[in-house]
C-alpha cells in the first residue's frame, strides 16, 4: 500500500534503484537532484518488501505554516516513476494520498509518460495540459537537419558565416552573466540570486556525475557571446539553460549550439528535450528544428480552508492587476 514519506524516512538508495528501472527515468526525480532543487521533499512510495515499486516525488514548500506543493526551478517534469511489473492503475490512489495531505498545489508538473495515464483515470483530477518539445534523434544528422524550416537553415548559415566557434568549459559564470544582463530585467521582480546559486550547485552535482555538458560559443579572439548547458541521462539530452549577450544573439549562437548537439548526437537513441516554456516565440524557435509538441500535465488546485483561500486569491488578484501575470 502507498504511503507518504517525509523527508528523513526515505530510502535513496532503493528510491533511485526504482527511477534507473523505471519506464518514465527523468533525471529530475534522482534523489540528489530532488535535494540540490528541492532540499527536505517528500514522497509518496509504494514500497514491497524493502523495494521501491513506484514513487512520486513531491517538492514542498511552506508559507504561513502551510506545506503546499511548487514545482522547483530547473525541474521540468516530476510524477509518477514505476517500475514495469507496477500497475499503474493505482496512480490514482497515490495521488489520493498527496491531495488529502497537501491542500494547496500552486504548480506540480507530471511526466510526459504520465500523461495518457493521468487522462485515463475515472476521478480525473483539475490538470492544465502545457507541452515540451521533443527531438528524436535517431535518424542520421543530414535527414535531421532536412527537417530544419527555411528561416532555421538561413540562420545557421549566418552563424557559420559570423565565424563563430564552439567550445566546451566548466564554468556557468559567464552563462549566469548574460543572462543577468540581457534577460532578469525582462522578468517582472528580477530574479533571485538564489535561483543563480542554485543553478551554479546543480551544474557541479551533474559535472561531478559526469552527466552534463556546457558548451559556448565564441568570436575569433576568443570572447564568449553565447551558452547553453545540456543534461545528458537515460535517453534524454535536456536543454536545461542557455543564455546569450547580444552579440551572440545577433549572430545565432544558440541555432549553432543546437545544431551542434544534434550532429553529435544524430543516429543514436538519444531524444533532445528542449524543455519548452509556455511562450509561443521560443515554442516556434525550438519548432523550428524539426521537434514536435508532447504533453505533460500540471496540476494546481485550491483546498485551503476558506479565509486563506480569499487572502490567497486576493494576493493573486493584486499580483495580476499590476503585472499581468498570474502569481504562483
Amino acid at each position: 500500500m502507498a504511503q507518504l514519506l517525509r523527508h528523513h524516512q526515505l530510502n535513496k538508495q532503493a528510491w533511485d534503484a526504482c527511477i534507473e528501472a523505471s519506464a518514465e527515468k527523468q533525471v529530475y526525480a534522482l534523489s540528489w537532484y530532488l535535494d540540490v532543487v528541492s532540499p527536505g521533499w517528500w514522497a509518496v512510495v509504494e514500497e514491497e518488501q524493502g523495494e521501491y515499486l513506484a514513487v512520486l516525488p513531491l517538492p514542498v514548500a511552506q508559507k504561513l505554516g502551510v506545506h503546499y506543493l511548487r514545482q522547483p526551478l530547473f525541474c521540468q517534469q516530476l510524477g509518477v516513476f514505476a517500475r514495469p511489473h507496477f500497475k499503474r492503475q493505482q496512480i490514482g490512489e497515490m495521488l489520493a494520498i498527496a491531495r488529502s495531505h497537501f491542500s494547496l498545489s500552486t504548480t506540480y508538473s507530471f511526466n510526459t509518460a504520465n500523461t495518457d495515464l493521468l487522462q485515463a483515470l475515472p476521478e480525473q483530477p483539475a490538470f492544465t495540459t502545457c507541452f515540451t518539445h521533443y527531438l528524436p534523434l535517431h535518424e542520421p544528422y543530414e535527414t535531421l537537419r532536412s527537417h530544419y524550416t527555411r528561416d532555421r537553415k538561413l540562420n545557421l548559415k549566418r552563424a557559420q558565416q559570423a565565424n563563430l566557434h564552439l567550445v566546451e568549459l566548466d564554468d556557468p559564470d559567464p552563462m549566469i552573466r548574460f543572462f543577468r544582463e540581457n534577460v532578469q530585467h525582462k522578468i517582472y521582480g528580477g530574479v533571485a540570486e538564489v535561483a543563480y546559486t542554485l543553478l551554479r550547485k546543480l551544474y557541479q552535482e551533474l559535472l561531478q556525475r559526469k552527466l552534463v555538458k556546457l558548451w559556448y560559443t565564441t568570436t575569433p579572439d576568443g570572447t564568449l557571446n553565447a551558452a547553453a548547458m545540456f543534461v545528458f541521462y537515460g535517453d534524454r539530452i535536456i536543454y536545461l539553460f542557455n543564455a546569450a549577450n547580444e552579440a551572440g544573439r545577433v549572430k545565432n549562437g544558440r541555432t549553432l549550439l543546437l545544431d551542434e548537439v544534434i550532429k553529435q548526437n544524430a543516429s543514436s537513441d538519444w531524444v533532445l528535450d528542449f524543455e519548452s516554456p509556455s511562450l509561443d516565440s521560443i515554442s516556434h524557435f525550438y519548432a523550428s528544428f524539426g521537434s514536435t509538441p508532447v504533453a505533460f500535465l500540471m496540476w494546481q488546485y485550491n483546498n485551503l480552508p476558506l479565509p486563506l483561500k480569499l487572502l490567497r486569491q486576493l494576493r493573486m488578484a493584486i499580483y495580476s492587476k499590476f503585472t499581468g501575470k498570474e502569481k504562483q
